[in-house]
């Protein structure tokens, strides 16, 4: 049976502040790399035998970096975050008065953000990603919230997810699916146990 271990980046400045973040290349805040040593303690034992991907923006590749300390880690664009254009580095009230929000928030998932992508294109990326994967037994994936959530609602059979009703997937959560043939089952959404008796992280990527 093969496995796809999915884990979202840890915590960054930008995160805290409620900014889009996309593909601007935001590094970890303090708190999250103490998240991403957590982590760390956490999959030490259950990945060992794991081939460890990451995204190769900052956020995601420090995280890998000190969750995964001395392995290999193949870095793929396709595994990025949405880029939301002219949206990154606002926050949801700055972009709601943003002349081509209204627009694009009707239906980001066929709808290019201006100067970035729609969420299809980002399915498409990260789908064509997972496809390639051939026969590896385990792969590990450091990634972001809407990657992510773009390939569980892809193995879900979910045909258009839609903005807002979504999967919260917290920083440095763990998701895994197992495949068995022609079979997809979603074993774990969310696994954050490392972080047990912690508060809630914002919602934004």
């Amino acid at each position: 049976m093969r496995r796809l271990t999915l884990i979202r980046h840890a915590l960054t400045e930008w995160n805290v502040d409620g900014r889009f973040q996309g593909q601007t290349d935001v590094p970890l805040a303090e708190e999250g790399r103490r998240q991403a040593g957590l982590l760390a303690g956490y999959v030490r034992g259950l990945e060992r035998d794991a081939v460890v991907y990451a995204s190769p923006l900052a956020r995601a590749r420090e995280t890998a970096e000190v969750a995964f300390p001395g392995r290999e880690i193949r870095f793929d664009a396709r595994l990025a975050e949405l880029d939301f254009g002219e949206f990154e580095g606002a926050t949801q009230l700055d972009n709601e008065r943003h002349p081509q929000w209204p627009w694009w928030s009707e239906d980001p998932f066929a709808r290019r953000a201006p100067g970035g992508e729609s969420y299809s294109d980002l399915r498409d990326r990260a789908v064509a990603w997972m496809d390639e994967l051939g026969a590896e037994d385990h792969v590990v994936a450091v990634s972001h919230s809407g990657t992510i959530q773009m390939l569980l609602a892809h193995v879900l059979g979910v045909e258009r997810p839609r903005w807002r009703k979504r999967i919260y997937l917290r920083h440095t959560g763990v998701s895994r699916v197992l495949f068995n043939g022609e079979e997809a089952v979603v074993e774990r959404v969310n696994d954050t146990r490392h972080l047990a008796g912690e508060g809630a992280d914002p919602f934004l990527d």
